[in-house]
Order: structure tokens, then C-alpha cells, then sequence
């Protein structure tokens, strides 16, 4: 089988890479950049961006399958979000259309509530953009995902490290599922077998999904640390990332929290529910909660970054 790819320099998409080799598959990559990419002297690697449609059509040529994960999560403007998040996903559905292949979409499970932010609806609008040319796809809402090479959840590992675990201040207590890195990659190669034409929720091991103080307790028991919740207000959050998005802004550096996050991070249900990938295939998550904060802590440590 052959496989075409986007997003490859990307934390889920580096697993994703790893798993498609290890099954033995044959890998083309898309890359600005293809020394970012991981094992790039065993991937045909097709130099560009995602909307150069020569590119495009050089890296799904004879592809069973396009694997499109490239997009951004923190845009300087909204129309960022359309450009590289709806119309990257439509171009790559209109080269898979073209090369015959079928399109895995990685979506995020905040499209299912699109006005929360403009990120949110930009995901929500890819859906339908890969949906458009025609051509067989599936789109997979993914939770939030954790695991070696993420850095976006290490600062959360060294404050529960220290005995501290954060969680917005709703009632009831916000809930949310949570997958290791591995096992996104491994939902999204099923999506390949999936009936096609559809939009599917991937869920953790958990059918109820966890709240913010149940994940800040396993992660202690990894440490040896029994943990401190503490529920933190909106306001306070608010305060937070407006300080934040000023300074970065100020400084003309590129925005580490996104517009409406907060709206994010507080509405109470992120469980993944609703036509369950696991209910159109074998797939099935295999790494427990506490097991792969283990392995993610470990990797890093092994980095001297925890």
C-alpha cells in the first residue's frame, strides 16, 4: 500500500509516519522543510507547501491513500485559520480525487461546537471542504492528544510534577477524552477501512472520559505525588492569555494561545460520543491513561526536559 502524507513534521503526524512504516507500507511526505521530517531517508519526500497543487499532485501520485493532517492551531488572524485549516483541506481532497485515493481528514473534536472559537469552526468547515471535490474521505474528530515529541503538554507534566493540578472552575466538572499519540495514529490508519463519506469521534479508553482533576491525579500517581487540585476561575484564565497574547504581540512573536482557547479549555464536554470510530472498526485504543503519561514522562526526562 502506498501512502501519501501532510503534516508530517507535526507531533501526531511523526507517529503516524512511524506506524505507516512499521506496517510496511510506502511513504510520500509533503514538507516546507524535509529535514523537520522524521525518518526522511526512508519517506519519498515531496518538497512545498500544501497549497501548490503541482506539489500536491507529485505527492499522491499512485497513492492509495492521502493522510491530511497539516494545519495550524494558533493563527496570528482568522483568516489564517481558512486558508491553511478549509481551503488546505480542500485542495488536498481535490489531489486525492484526482489520484484516486482515499482521504483520512484529521479533524479535532472541537469542531463538533464550532462557535466556541475561530479555530474551532475552522475544523468544523474543513469537514465540509474535504467533502466537496467529490472524491471517498473520512474525517476523524480527535481528542486532545498527548505523548512523546508533544510540547505543548509539558509545561501541564512539570506543574503536576510539583504537586499541582489545574482545572477550569465549571460545575459540573469539565470532562474530556484524552488518547496517547500512538493510538491516534493508529485511528487514524483505520480510518482508511472506514465507510467512507462520514465525520467519526475517536475516543480514549473511557466511555465517560475523564475530568480535569481525575487526568491531574494520574499523572501524580506517575510521580509518586499525590496532587493538589486546584479550580481555577475563568476570569482568571482570562487575564492570563490576554496578558499573554499582548506581550507576544508586542514583540512580534507568533501567538501561543489562540483566540476563544478559553472558551475552549471551560465548555464541560469534550467526550468523544457521537458515531465512535471504534463502532466502525476494529480500532481500539490500547494504552491506558497512567501508562502513557509513564512513557511520556520518561521520554521526557530522557531529555532533561522534566
Amino acid at each position: 500500500m502506498k501512502a501519501a502524507l501532510t503534516g508530517g513534521t507535526g507531533f501526531v503526524g511523526a507517529a503516524l509516519i512511524d506506524l505507516l512504516l512499521k506496517e510496511g507500507w510506502d511513504v510520500a511526505a509533503l514538507a516546507r522543510d524535509p529535514a523537520r521530517l522524521p525518518s526522511a531517508d526512508k519517506l519519498r519526500v515531496v518538497k512545498g507547501p500544501l497549497e501548490d497543487e503541482t506539489a500536491l499532485a507529485a505527492l499522491t501520485k499512485d497513492a492509495d491513500v492521502l493522510f491530511h493532517l497539516a494545519g495550524v492551531t494558533h493563527a496570528r488572524a482568522r483568516q489564517d485559520y481558512e486558508r491553511v485549516n478549509v481551503a488546505g483541506a480542500e485542495a488536498a481532497a481535490r489531489a486525492a480525487k484526482r489520484a484516486g485515493a482515499k482521504l483520512v481528514h484529521a479533524s479535532s473534536m472541537s469542531a463538533r461546537r464550532p462557535e466556541v472559537s475561530p479555530y474551532a469552526k475552522s475544523k468544523f468547515d474543513s469537514e465540509g471542504a474535504v467533502a466537496r471535490p467529490g472524491g471517498e474521505w473520512v474525517a476523524l474528530r480527535l481528542p486532545a492528544i498527548y505523548g512523546p515529541r508533544d510540547m505543548v503538554t509539558l509545561p501541564f507534566f512539570k506543574l503536576v510534577k510539583s504537586g499541582l493540578a489545574l482545572a477550569p472552575g465549571t460545575k459540573p466538572p469539565a470532562r474530556a477524552s484524552i488518547l496517547y499519540v500512538e493510538d491516534a495514529a493508529g485511528a487514524l490508519l483505520a480510518g482508511v477501512s472506514a465507510p467512507h463519506g462520514a465525520v467519526y469521534e475517536v475516543a480514549d479508553e473511557r466511555p465517560e472520559g475523564w475530568a480535569w482533576t481525575e487526568i491531574g491525579a494520574a499523572l501524580g500517581e506517575v510521580f509518586g505525588r499525590r496532587t493538589r487540585p486546584i479550580a481555577v476561575p475563568r476570569r482568571v484564565i482570562a487575564a492570563y492569555h490576554g496578558a499573554v497574547r499582548t506581550v507576544e504581540g508586542a514583540l512580534g512573536r507568533g501567538p501561543s494561545v489562540r483566540e476563544g482557547q478559553i472558551n475552549e479549555f471551560f465548555h464541560p464536554d469534550w467526550v468523544a460520543r457521537d458515531n465512535l470510530l471504534s463502532e466502525a472498526t476494529a480500532w481500539r485504543p490500547t494504552t491506558p491513561l497512567k501508562e502513557g503519561f509513564a512513557k511520556t514522562a520518561c521520554w521526557y526526562q530522557e531529555r532533561g526536559l522534566l
